[in-house]
């Protein structure tokens, strides 16, 4: 290899690790903030482990046999970057871009990889390379239903261990109920963390010991299988002690009987994967094989200025935006109301990382009872877009045991310079209504730019956000649910008339924002 095209290389080297280190910090949003992912901290050094095991036991290179479509789908994949990069600034919680991504940077690789070493080192690295989409946030219409099924079954199966048990429980919805309390999702645990964990362990242990299709099918089937028979365990044993020792005692013994229980199931895999473990070779040594090839130096060149444009057009994109601050506004939280109390957020709600929340109960004097949620995330990180939009009804309803009944009509608040857009549900549970009303609020916005009612994050909202260049914005998110109103019509009627006078322009916190 001469001194120009190992120069070449090198520089290849170095897009390629800013392209993985990218797509890595992209992926650690979703890491960081959704317990689900949290796994996906591991899946880097996993996967870079899984290459260097293929690299010392590579094939010799091959000359691949037409490089027109690989150098296609690098012109392709690299003129993808620059508008994925765009729409992954303004809406980080958009899956649909770290799927985009995440085939960009892979289908970059795999491309690399062929003019490379031919179909031979095509074969033998693609499963590492590969290995990343395990912890790539699933689509939100697959992840919530399959979510809800999961936690239903265990529920299901616990409450029927419990019965079995002469301890009588009762299942609604997600939610077991004792003669002493009830144990939520979170407390039993749904299983759904440890079938993520699970899965990307089975897949790594199959291709560790370089298994053949049959045998890594059969030991993920027994991963998934093992891990929610484990987390049934795990949840009757919580179920069990709550009903024994209180249901306070849960939060003792919650941390270790999950991490017995993720070893157990860890044991269990790595088990099943010795008893299937091939008695074939490692293959051959780095020693032993010819250097590989290289790509053309224009290529080289071709893909660094595409990437340069991406990083460089992005930033030119959004510093050159627009946008006009909004009203911050905050709430007056109506301590003189009758039965008004502050109870504690439990352990769920506190993983949402909110800068500032607080949440309350009362009631009317119309009969209403109100809880009230509320959240504020400061400006400067991508997080926050994604953390504001997990606190959502139509997904913690479902897990409290409630049934979406109906949604009506948006309700817009308007008081003063503060504007806000409601989205409003109905809830039932064992024949009891709730009705909610929920609103995200962005602190900045184009001018002229109307406010939306929060769960229309339709495609034509998000290319409005790009095209607005919203990103890092602060968000504030208040949640109402109201009980006692007969009616759709009462509910939202005690809606208009009690909320305008609570609710206050906040401009400490623009001040507070501009002074850092």
């Amino acid at each position: 290899m001469t001194r120009r095209l190992a120069g070449s290389a090198w520089i290849a080297i170095l897009i390629f690790i800013f392209l993985w280190a990218d797509l890595f910090r992209s992926l650690s949003y979703y890491w960081s903030t959704n317990p689900q992912y949290a796994f996906g901290w591991t899946v880097p050094m996993l996967s870079l482990f899984l290459l260097w095991e293929c690299w010392i036991t590579r094939p010799a290179p091959e000359q691949p046999a037409s490089g027109r479509l690989p150098f296609l789908i690098t012109a392709l994949c690299a003129l993808c970057l620059l508008p994925t990069r765009i729409v992954m600034e303004a809406t980080p919680d958009w899956r649909f871009a770290h799927w985009a991504l995440s085939a960009e940077v892979i289908g970059l690789s795999l491309c690399w990889i062929f003019l490379t070493g031919g179909r031979a080192w095509l074969r033998h690295f693609a499963f590492p390379i590969a290995f990343t989409l395990v912890s790539v946030p699933w689509p939100v219409k697959i992840e919530h239903p399959f979510i809800q099924l999961l936690t239903e079954w265990v529920a299901s199966l616990t409450v029927g261990g419990l019965n079995l048990c002469d301890i009588p429980a009762l299942q609604r919805g997600n939610i077991i109920e004792l003669h002493n309390g009830v144990v939520g999702v979170e407390e039993a645990c749904s299983g759904v963390r440890s079938f993520q964990a699970t899965l990307m362990a089975s897949l790594f242990l199959g291709q560790l010991w370089a298994f053949r299709w049959r045998p890594r099918l059969v030991l993920v089937a027994a991963g998934v299988v093992l891990a929610f028979v484990c987390n049934v365990v795990r949840a009757w044993l919580l179920a069990f002690i709550a009903e024994k020792k209180g249901i306070p005692a849960i939060e003792q013994w919650h941390d270790p009987a999950g991490f017995t229980i993720l070893g157990v199931s860890f044991l269990g895999l790595l088990a099943l994967a010795m008893a299937l473990r091939p008695a074939s070779s490692r293959g051959l040594a780095a020693s032993d094989i010819p250097a590989s090839g290289s790509v053309p130096r224009w290529l080289v060149t071709a893909l660094g200025s595409g990437v340069l444009l991406a990083v460089a057009g992005t930033e030119i994109w959004y510093r050159t935006g627009n946008l006009v601050p909004s009203t911050w506004w905050r709430l007056e939280w109506p301590a003189d109301r009758s039965a008004y109390r502050e109870p504690p957020f439990s352990d769920a709600v506190r993983a949402i990382g909110f800068d500032e929340g607080r949440n309350a109960r009362w009631k009317e004097n119309d009969g209403t009872e109100w809880t009230v949620f509320f959240f504020r995330w400061f400006p400067g990180m991508a997080t926050s877009r994604i953390l504001a939009r997990w606190h959502n009804p139509e997904y913690c309803m479902p897990s409290a045991g409630f049934k979406l009944a109906s949604q009506s009509a948006p309700d817009r608040i308007k008081v003063g310079d503060v504007d806000l857009v409601f989205k409003v549900y109905r809830f039932e549970q064992s024949g009891d209504s709730v009705h909610v009303f929920f609103c995200i609020w962005e602190d900045l916005k184009a001018p002229g730019d109307e406010m939306f009612a929060p769960g229309e994050w339709t495609l034509r909202n998000r290319l409005d956000n790009i095209l607005q260049r919203k990103r890092k914005l602060g968000q504030q998110v208040l949640e109402i649910g109201i009980t006692g109103a007969v009616s759709d019509e009462q509910a939202r009627a005690s809606f208009e008339r009690h909320l305008p006078p609570l609710l206050r322009p906040d401009p400490a916190v623009a001040e507070k924002i501009a002074g850092k």
